[in-house]
């Protein structure tokens, strides 16, 4: 017995909290109390209340000493580390094809019936031939090429493209042998066996492993993954592709004792066949199918045995469905559980008021209406409790990413913490979600609780933008949702604008009835807006009152009817042609103003920042309603400037070879920031810091009218890259585009501005 230890190990006094506060208390009330302090009382209040809130303190402590997934685990759901910016290893780890070696492991992942696959890269115009090896035993060769193509282009860089798919039939080489088996076995499954070594051999051997046999592989995580696509490790063996090597390996068969003829012979341009060595040129072996084309003599002791065809056949074709069979089932298999933490949900929030653990003879009642003096002074030690532990339950709320959970940010101090928590992600993964010029230019006037779900937005999907940044659309296929290349996902998640290639900004004003009027554009339209222009004479400044910020309805039914409310109330939508200076301005509640116009009477005036003047928006006799009206009318230019910002980025090599590592990157002019010099020169930067470096290029910054033309041959252009039979429609389509950015170019170049920028330049 004396050699067992007690099933719960007891702590020494001074390693429980609770007896070093205790201590520590004592300890503190003797030194701030002096020589006034001199006995030690257990029925005094005080030693009673220092004894209370010592044993709260230590309830607390083990309330919070749980391990860290658990306080960010729900009641109704298991921990996800996604939600809070930690992504899984295969989404971090792994990396989207960028080389040859890459593109060949990629096809090996997904296509079952590749026995070997070479891509070659023309590094003069970044195009692609993609050579393919089939079984002998394979039949059906198209459904392979589309699957090639279709994997390609969808992993597909910038400026690189598919050239061609070809299917490479390797000459094929006679097995010429003789050896001994062991005594009772198969000679017909035995030949079967040492052919399918040889074909594995020449076909390069090629093994996909799944993510379960990673621990005992020797690699860690990251070595595993390092190099692929998805949770496959495809492993391309580097072969000597010789005859030795080979010879070793027909050895090891299981059930040969001996080899005395072993060897492959080819036949040479005279006819003649000759024995060969080196197989580096690639090759394949010549199944027989009939006894008489068998080279090879099987023994067994002094006997010659006999093959049974039929069953050498049937056995080595099983060896090629078995192989593909197990192909399919690694290739579907591109998920894992790579161990991610299990949390507990704790319910520890609950809270005992303080009052409720002193003695009856206290008199102290929780929840007394009004409370005592002494039982206000316990509330306090509560209030301390419940507010730490009220934090500790809204903490999956404030470190999640998720959009639903950005409506608690208007919360006391929830910016500041989630912001803070924010930049955390940014610098794990070396990405600015918020960068400093972003919030220079608040020409939108962002509410903390926009900027975190904008930046939420960019950070739930900043594994996927890392890790393929250079990848390029799709164009095999037309749509164009979710199929947008990674540098304008990147770029539009960023702003907070949208990034479908199907939304059309050309369209967006005249989908709301609106012409935008600039002041270079309609002389005689800006001659009637001059009319709308008020007098001087009430605009001192003793007689204008600046408009406040309200806060307007949320939903999608409220929002349209204030918007339906202003078009009825206010003047200036009668023309359905607003100026440019409004559009963009407009978005700035600083550039309102309710004015006096008479007794009773006040006219909401909009402070022309382009051209000097003010311009009269509308008259009513109710002064509030203006100022609701400017609200809502700074919220919807806010929204319309929005929806009219986007990038187009076009790659010329796709139609013109002559075009290499070249991009056209196009975004519209007319939004308030896209119209700002400064904030076009950080886009330039920010566009130059995502696309690679090896790529060059321009920004084409293109008016409204200039952007309807772009986006109608630019849709086309999309559509007829999918189509190889459309190549000379490409070519006019891309001619067409290239006259409406020379037209851009040219007016640059008249009038000075910067419509057009270079994409090259040291980042």
């Amino acid at each position: 017995m004396d050699d067992k230890q007690p099933y719960i190990k007891q702590r020494a006094e001074d390693e429980e909290l609770y007896s070093r506060l205790q201590k520590q208390t004592l300890e503190e009330v003797q030194r701030l109390s002096g020589k006034v302090w001199t006995d030690y009382n257990t029925h005094d209040p005080g030693v009673t209340l220092a004894d209370i809130a010592n044993y709260m303190l230590t309830e607390l402590n083990y309330k919070l000493g749980f391990d860290q997934e658990d306080y960010l685990t729900d009641k109704s759901h298991a921990f996800e580390p996604e939600r809070f910016g930690f992504f899984p290893p295969d989404e971090v780890y792994t990396t989207a094809p960028v080389t040859t070696e890459d593109y060949r492991r990629l096809f090996f992942s997904y296509i079952p019936d590749l026995e070997n696959v070479w891509m070659e890269c023309d590094t003069a115009t970044g195009g692609y031939t993609v050579k393919v090896l089939l079984s002998p035993f394979k039949e059906e060769r198209k459904d392979v090429m589309a699957q090639v193509e279709a994997i390609y282009n969808k992993h597909r860089n910038l400026c690189e493209y598919l050239e061609k798919v070809e299917i490479v039939q390797h000459e094929e080489l006679e097995f010429c042998a003789e050896f001994e088996i062991e005594a009772g076995k198969d000679a017909s499954f035995i030949l079967a066996t040492v052919y399918w070594t040889i074909l594995s051999y020449l076909f390069g051997e090629v093994s996909i492993s799944l993510p379960e046999y990673q621990p005992g592989s020797g690699l860690s995580l990251e070595q595993w993954l390092e190099g692929s696509e998805n949770a496959l490790r495809v492993v391309i063996p580097e072969l000597q592709n010789t005859e030795y090597e080979l010879y070793k390996k027909l050895c090891a068969v299981n059930g040969i004792r001996s080899f005395s003829i072993c060897y492959l012979k080819k036949e040479t341009s005279e006819k003649k066949k000759v024995p060969l060595t080196d197989f580096s040129q690639g090759y394949s072996l010549k199944i027989p199918r009939k006894e008489e084309d068998l080279q090879v003599v099987i023994r067994c002791g002094r006997s010659q045995v006999k093959v049974d065809m039929q069953k050498f056949m049937k056995k080595l074709k099983a060896f090629y469905f078995m192989k593909g069979r197990t192909r399919i089932s690694q290739t579907e298999k591109k998920s894992y559980d790579w161990g991610t933490p299990v949390g507990t949900y704790r319910d520890i929030f609950t809270h005992y008021q303080m009052a409720g653990e002193f003695p009856a003879c206290y008199g102290l009642v929780p929840d007394r209406k009004p409370p005592t003096s002494f039982g206000a002074y316990l509330k306090l030690y509560d209030r301390t409790i419940e507010e730490g532990l009220q934090e500790v339950k809204e903490l999956p709320r404030l470190l999640s990413l998720r959009e639903e959970d950005v409506i608690y940010a208007s919360a006391r101090d929830v910016f500041t913490l989630k912001s803070r928590y924010l930049d955390f992600i940014d610098r794990l993964y070396g990405v600015e979600s918020q960068p400093k010029w972003l919030e220079e230019s608040d020409c939108y006037g962002e509410t903390d609780d926009e900027i975190l779900s904008r930046r939420m937005a960019f950070l739930r999907h900043l594994a996927y933008l890392i890790k393929n940044r250079a990848k390029a659309r799709d164009i095999s296929i037309r749509k164009g949702e979710g199929n947008a290349p990674v540098v304008k996902e990147w770029f539009c998640r960023l702003l907070g604008i949208d990034g479908n290639e199907d939304h059309i900004v050309s369209n967006v004003l005249p989908g709301h009835n609106l012409q935008l009027v600039e002041k270079d554009g309609d002389k005689t339209f800006f001659d009637r807006l001059d009319a709308l222009l008020i007098d001087e004479r009430l605009l001192e400044w003793d007689n204008m009152l600046p408009v406040t910020y309200e806060q307007l309805a949320t939903d999608i039914d409220g929002k349209h009817k204030e918007y339906e409310q202003l078009r009825a109330e206010l003047p200036i939508f009668n023309e359905n042609r607003i100026s440019g200076d409004l559009f963009r301005n407009g978005t700035n509640l600083d550039n309102y103003r309710i004015v006096k116009a008479g007794i009773h009477e006040f006219m909401l005036v909009f402070h022309n920042r382009e051209r000097e003047g003010w311009l009269n928006l509308g008259r009513l006799t109710d002064k509030a309603r203006l100022n609701t009206l400017a609200n809502i009318l700074r919220r919807y230019f806010r929204e319309l400037n929005l929806e009219c910002e986007t990038l187009y980025v076009v790659e010329p090599v796709l139609v013109r070879r002559e075009e290499p590592f070249r991009l056209l990157l196009v975004l519209p002019s007319w939004t308030l920031r896209f119209h700002t010099p400064r904030f076009r020169d950080m886009c330039r930067d920010l566009l130059r810091s995502i696309v690679p470096a090896h790529l060059t290029g321009q920004i084409y910054w293109l008016d409204e009218t200039s952007m309807q033309n772009f986006e109608n041959y630019y849709r086309q252009l999309m559509i007829a890259l999918s189509d190889s039979d459309l190549k000379e429609y490409c070519k006019r389509l891309l001619y067409a585009i290239y006259k409406i950015l020379k037209s851009v170019q040219d007016k640059e170049e008249q009038d000075k501005e910067e419509n057009v920028q270079e994409l090259d330049g040291n980042y």
